[in-house]
């Protein structure tokens, strides 16, 4: 279980990097016909991993926190502009995303510390 919340962020911060990953599979998909269904297979995988970092920020009990989760790590604002959105001040916003981050329970985990992710077992 991610315990820290540099852990917990860099987990998050895998959100557009998966986005990514599903577009380049897709793509390839379509170029490489021989290879579908293995590029097929690896976006599933990107795929999952990305819903389950949106269930996880869905999760997150405060609404206001789950909140500053999807802008800062689904959409990619900053806090500041963040903050802007919800009409609080920055600093508030810092305040909530440390709490956020505090009461994130991923559903996916590092067991090697090395920014592998897999499927926590349920």
């Amino acid at each position: 279980m991610l315990e820290n919340i540099e852990q917990k962020k860099e987990y998050l911060q895998m959100y557009p990097l998966l986005q990514a990953r599903i577009r380049r599979y897709d793509i390839l998909t379509l170029r490489n016909r021989d290879k579908k269904n293995k590029y097929r297979e690896m976006s599933r995988q990107a795929q999952t991993m990305r819903d389950c970092i949106e269930k996880d920020i869905e999760t997150v009990r405060d609404k206001r926190e789950s909140e500053v989760l999807a802008q800062k790590y689904l959409c990619g604002l900053s806090l500041e502009e963040t903050a802007e959105i919800l009409n609080y001040s920055k600093r508030q916003v810092e305040r909530i995303h440390i709490k956020a981050l505090e009461n994130l329970s991923p559903s996916m985990e590092d067991k090697d510390g090395t920014g592998n992710f897999t499927l926590r077992p349920q």
